[in-house]
């Protein structure tokens, strides 16, 4: 009678382990071991309080998105120059309100705007989008979509770069585009 491959595999498994003692199992959970509690400073306990207030809706704070703000720039532009730009300290020559326009008139506008004020030889302008109180849901449509304006078709040419105005300028309602130089 042929001995089949299971039982070879069966022997051969015994005997490598014939030599092997088992391991003798405990049955007792290990012992949890916990450090001290350290105590709170009085620092802490005022965090503490604080954060009990935030979570329980008693307490005030401002959210900031950080989503909340937009910049851009092109390859190769000097970084000390869009600093100054996010920081607001190039002087604004002209505006464009864009309040109560739809999305499809304000890209509109805001194409005719950049070459206008490029063509007069302006370098630095300001777009006012708002932050979107009266939008439906109260997001912001058209400070959603003035990236993509400023980055695609004319403007795409004029832009150097575009951050969120600072506080003084409008800030998160309103974003600086500083241009190329253009002829006056």
């Amino acid at each position: 009678m042929a001995r089949d491959g299971r039982e070879d595999d069966r022997e051969a498994f015994e005997q490598a382990m014939s030599d092997v003692d088992p391991i003798e199992r405990d049955r007792h959970a290990p012992e949890l071991r916990g450090r001290r509690p350290v105590p709170l400073s009085e620092h802490d306990r005022e965090v503490l309080r604080e954060l009990d207030a935030l979570v329980s809706g008693s307490g005030a704070i401002e959210l900031q998105d950080p989503d909340d703000r937009l910049d851009g720039k092109v390859p190769g532009l000097d970084p000390r120059t869009f600093q100054r730009l996010k920081r607001g300290e190039f002087t604004v020559q002209d505006e464009l309100d864009l309040h109560g326009t739809d999305a499809q008139s304000a890209r509109h506008l805001v194409e005719r705007f950049l070459l206008d004020t490029h063509a007069r030889g302006l370098r630095c302008v300001r777009i006012v989008h708002g932050r979107g109180r009266n939008s439906p849901g109260g997001v912001p449509v058209l400070k959603a979509k003035l990236p993509r304006w400023l980055a695609r078709g004319p403007a795409r040419t004029l832009v150097l770069a575009y951050a969120t105005a600072a506080r003084q300028h409008g800030g998160s309602g309103a974003t600086c585009v500083l241009l190329r130089k253009g002829s006056r």
